[in-house]
């Protein structure tokens, strides 16, 4: 069986790496405090979100992960809240709550203005609104077992989808947890999550601790790669070097990349250029659509900067120019919503200072973006 997956999240134990930001994160929930996790798609948030949970279940923590990817309303944050509760409160927990949701209140509304960040909201069970409801279950359970609960809040950009307000609505019952629950709030989206944790005018400004997912150190890849294809009886051979100069420590690229080769090595042999060659055509191929799919949703400025920081052959504004660019004020705000978007990050090695998260991206656009047929 193929060791190298990478159309999902990896398991806890097959995971590259990361036991420093797992540290880190248990470090600051263990302290009474939350964090944000930001990291590009597909870039092993969610595998390390995963691990941190198995961490925290040993040190005899409850975990609960919830995703908030594409929530409409806040009815949508509170179904998605007591779902991930029902699913993951195991043995005597999950009893329990199989008991306490039968008490939560069935809908929820909320008339006129947004709820200011300030706002006490009370907690009286026959009144207190549904989200409020699922939201106080971490200091319920602390109440009743002594159990301290790490919950993850994944996409949690996504909920000002919901309201505007929605992160006040969250806090005015999380800032009263104290001992009962430590937060991990995690997101893909950049500008998104920065607008919720460094706006003075929104709820939870200066909330948490900030921790962003560098690229995977090249040497942990290596041994990685190496190990995995050694214990199935093939060998990375010369492939190594090639295969860390094109993935540049992109999680979820490196796994695919090394799928593909690993496909492409006979039983016993080791993996050769011309394997790396192939493999790399096939990887092409099967991200084709994603990439024309994000080079269709960027505006033209926003074309003309991505091109240069992937081709990296002059400072940025000269090279936005030399791709049609005008003003450098036009390149300055295609470099921010680039930034913002997770499709870039400051590189300061780099003749554009900038560098794009999508190795294969950026391959594709050096080799003239997909116009082969």
């Amino acid at each position: 069986m193929n060791p190298f997956r990478y159309s999902d999240p990896v398991p806890p134990d097959e995971m590259i790496d990361r036991e420093a930001e797992v540290a880190s994160l248990m470090d600051t929930a263990a302290a009474g405090n939350a964090s944000r996790l930001v990291a590009p798609r597909r870039y092993g948030k969610t595998s390390l979100l995963l691990k941190l949970g198995e961490r925290a279940a040993k040190e005899g923590w409850s975990f609960v992960y919830v995703d908030f990817f594409g929530v409409l309303t806040l009815a949508d944050i509170s179904a998605r809240i007591e779902r991930a509760y029902a699913a993951q409160l195991q043995g005597p927990l999950a009893a329990w709550f199989s008991g306490l949701r039968r008490r939560l209140r069935p809908s929820f509304r909320v008339g006129g203005e947004p709820l200011p960040a300030e706002l006490e909201v009370s907690v009286d069970p026959q009144d207190e609104p549904p989200l409020l409801d699922r939201i106080a279950i971490p200091r319920r359970l602390f109440e009743r077992t002594g159990t301290r609960a790490l919950i993850v809040f994944d996409e949690f950009q996504d909920v000002l989808e919901a309201q505007d307000r929605a992160d006040a609505v969250i806090r005015s019952e999380i800032q009263h947890h104290g001992d009962a629950a430590s937060y991990v709030f995690a997101g893909s989206k950049v500008g998104m999550m920065r607008r919720l944790f460094a706006d003075r005018r929104r709820a939870f400004y200066g909330q948490a601790a900030p921790l962003e997912l560098p690229p995977l150190d090249p040497v942990d890849v290596a041994e990685y790669v190496d190990a995995r294809f050694a214990a199935t009886g093939k060998a990375v051979g010369e492939v190594i070097d090639p295969l860390l100069d094109l993935t540049r420590g992109h999680p979820q690229r490196t796994m695919l990349l090394a799928n593909l080769v690993w496909e492409r090595t006979e039983p016993g042999g080791a993996a050769t250029t011309e394997t790396f060659t192939d493999a790399t055509a096939a990887a092409m191929t099967t991200v084709r659509d994603e990439l024309r799919a994000v080079w269709n949703g960027l505006s033209g400025g926003q074309r003309r900067v991505l091109t240069a920081v992937a081709e990296n052959t002059d400072g940025i504004y000269a090279a936005s120019r030399a791709h049609g660019g005008s003003r450098g004020g036009a390149a300055k705000n295609a470099i921010d919503v680039l930034l913002d978007d997770g499709e870039i990050y400051p590189e300061p090695g780099t003749k554009t200072g900038y560098r794009l998260v999508d190795p294969l991206l950026s391959a594709w656009i050096r080799t003239g973006r997909g116009a082969q047929p």
